[in-house]
């Protein structure tokens, strides 16, 4: 049984400028325990579809259609309040960058305290502090007691960071979304980090999704990959069967485009750039910058193709050979 269910999402953004289709007919699962990659270059879709999982979407963003199946129930009928007992309790995110994530004015401590005590309304406050000191050292930094009483400038990088898996994890959440939790560290700090999470997945069974633009981290990391476009998913793959074999033509690229150590010649690049939401081309949205695009890529969207249950490209190159739904 699948823990998250994301089925034909639909979302948008109503500015001045008009309405701003950022997701067009998002779909896909979780299972308990698994990590999950949804992969792409910036503007693609990845974070808005980790913003309305989580109703963050501010008061310009919408979900105008589609499904959010969270253990059976769906996401999108929730009101706000009943949101915020799903947000940071059942569901947490580790956003981009700590910095800008934690207040500057409270101790991080306090901050992993006020996420035990929003939720967890039996305990105390000693007891929602030790259990803040707990969360700390359970991330792995030092002289918890000491630290609780930083502030987040205080801390480097990497602590910041680790503050911010220690409140996503503090109330026992069944799904952690991480949206590119490594991008701003250095590379031995994006190990630790990556082996920290590798480490709740095994002993807490968190279900994670981990949004990155990074393939090394995925191919490290996950189970599934998700690959997105122009606001739309248009490949899911097992992570070995994604690198020994990507099919869409835009998967192809990114793997052609990251480098590795035995590189000989100079990497290859996709031509262009990923279209904007208010002006994406008609027909299938990369069929611009698709070396193998066809008179009907530039008219009609194709239709998901299934190789198996959990094989699916979006690609009129496969017309002939797989089923369609």
């Amino acid at each position: 049984m699948n823990l998250l269910e994301v089925k034909n999402l639909h979302t948008s953004f109503y500015t001045d400028h008009g309405v701003i289709p950022a997701l067009t007919g998002v779909s896909f699962s979780v299972k308990k325990g698994e990590v999950l990659g949804i992969v792409g270059e910036s503007g693609c879709g990845k974070s808005v579809t980790s913003l309305s999982i989580l109703q963050l979407l501010g008061n310009k963003g919408k979900i105008n259609s589609g499904s959010i199946h969270f253990k059976g129930q769906d996401l999108t009928t929730f009101s706000t309040k009943k949101m915020r007992k799903v947000r940071g309790n059942e569901i947490s995110m580790i956003f981009q960058e700590p910095l800008t994530s934690l207040n500057p004015l409270i101790r991080v401590g306090k901050q992993i305290e006020e996420t035990v005590l929003l939720h967890k309304e039996e305990l105390s406050k000693i007891e929602a502090r030790n259990h803040a000191i707990n969360m700390m050292k359970m991330v792995g930094i030092p002289q918890a007691e000491e630290k609780y009483a930083y502030y987040p400038h205080q801390l480097s990088g990497g602590m910041r960071q680790r503050i911010m898996i220690a409140i996503a994890l503090a109330c026992d959440p069944e799904l952690l979304i991480a949206d590119e939790p490594t991008t701003a560290l250095d590379v031995t700090i994006q190990e630790q980090i990556l082996g920290l999470m590798k480490k709740i997945t095994r002993e807490l069974d968190t279900s994670i999704i981990l949004i990155t633009h990074d393939l090394g981290v995925v191919a490290e990391m996950v189970d599934r990959v998700v690959v997105m476009y122009s606001g739309q998913v248009v490949e899911e793959n097992e992570v070995e069967k994604f690198f020994a074999n990507p099919k869409h033509p835009y998967s192809k690229g990114l793997i052609r485009s990251t480098p590795s150590i035995d590189q000989e010649d100079n990497l290859e690049s996709i031509k262009g750039s990923v279209p904007t939401p208010a002006n994406k081309p008609s027909g299938c949205p990369f069929h611009p910058r698709c070396p193998f695009a066809m008179e009907i890529c530039k008219s009609q969207a194709p239709e998901n193709m299934y190789y198996g249950e959990e094989e699916m490209v979006n690609c009129w190159l496969y017309k002939e050979e797989v089923k369609t739904s």
